[in-house]
């Protein structure tokens, strides 16, 4: 018995080395190994397509404009979260279900999570002024094209635009990410968590409102116990951007403001009662020790994907003036 149990270590330490090349693998090394991955697959998938596309000789940058290329445009971030999620359950030998769903999750917390996200559409004007400021500075805004909207085409668009990112993107960073994050407590798991959310889109005028909705969907899924609520914030985040785009819906004047004040006091009361009421914590680590050997490998193994983030985020800001 003892021996099998040493042949399975040494199995699952040698997929450690191939794949994630970390060393000896530990919860923090593969959950930053994740973050690492997403963005190497990431950038493979992208060459690969770019190499494809600039090959073909009636490629015009009007084609970039179509709707087979703005699709693609979408999926390919989630093929590679996908071979992120494929990789850890491959290297790790576990379920991924467990992960994103831990132990039986209350029905209360997605009430929750509607409100939730509610009351994350009041930050989402914040950052419209905050974008405002940065143009009067002489910040060009980046728009970002979706797929048409006309009549029945808005399902695929709900599709890829809103319910994949919103699966795939939270079983990666308020599943497989948080799973490693105990070395930092809940505190700086939450924070920690939004950060690398908003680093990983590299969209300066999007930061600050993509780290509270990353740490805001962290604080949900801790206390939770899954990340099931924070995938129906996220769709509906999503889906409500498509909707509007497709409805030409604008909220302007004096609505504005109606909408800020009834946003804000969904997200206050929301934030009070994960924050206050709610007692679900990540199971600390008792030695600081361990507490540090663990912040220190999450970082060894996130620094690439990290790194790139950073250097595509401020490569966007500066293009941007």
């Amino acid at each position: 018995m003892k021996k099998n149990e040493q042949k399975q270590e040494k199995t699952i330490r040698t997929r450690g080395v191939l794949f994630g090349l970390l060393g000896e693998p530990t919860p923090a090394k593969r959950s930053g190994g994740v973050y690492t991955a997403s963005l190497l697959f990431m950038e493979i998938i992208s060459l690969i397509f770019s190499v494809i596309v600039l090959s073909q000789k009636n490629f015009t940058a009007a084609e970039m404009k179509k709707d087979w290329y703005l699709y693609l445009s979408f999926l390919l971030p989630q093929v590679a979260f996908l071979l992120a999620i494929l990789e850890y359950r491959w290297q790790k030998k576990e379920r991924i279900q467990p992960l994103i769903r831990a132990q039986k999750c209350h029905w209360k917390y997605f009430v929750i999570a509607v409100v939730l996200q509610i009351g994350l559409l009041s930050l989402s004007q914040v950052n419209t002024w905050f974008l405002q400021l940065l143009q009067r500075l002489g910040y060009k805004i980046q728009a970002v094209s979706i797929p048409s909207t006309d009549g029945i085409k808005i399902v695929g668009v709900l599709l890829v635009v809103a319910l994949l990112p919103a699966v795939l993107e939270e079983t990666v960073f308020r599943g497989l990410l948080l799973k490693g994050m105990r070395c930092f407590g809940t505190t700086g798991a939450i924070l920690l968590s939004g950060a690398l959310f908003a680093l990983y889109h590299r969209s300066p005028e999007q930061t600050v409102y993509q780290f509270c909705c990353g740490a805001a969907f962290a604080l949900m899924a801790i206390r939770s116990g899954s990340v099931l609520p924070t995938m129906v914030s996220h769709f509906i985040n999503n889906a409500v951007i498509v909707i509007f785009e497709a409805c030409g819906v604008a909220i302007t004047g004096v609505a504005t403001w109606i909408v800020f004040a009834i946003s804000a006091v969904c997200l206050a009361l929301a934030l009070v009662y994960l924050i206050f009421f709610e007692k679900n914590t990540l199971a600390p680590m008792k030695e600081e020790s361990e507490r540090k050997a663990g912040r220190k490998n999450f970082f060894f193994a996130a620094a690439v994907g990290i790194i790139l983030c950073v250097l595509t985020w401020c490569t966007n800001l500066i293009s941007g003036f």
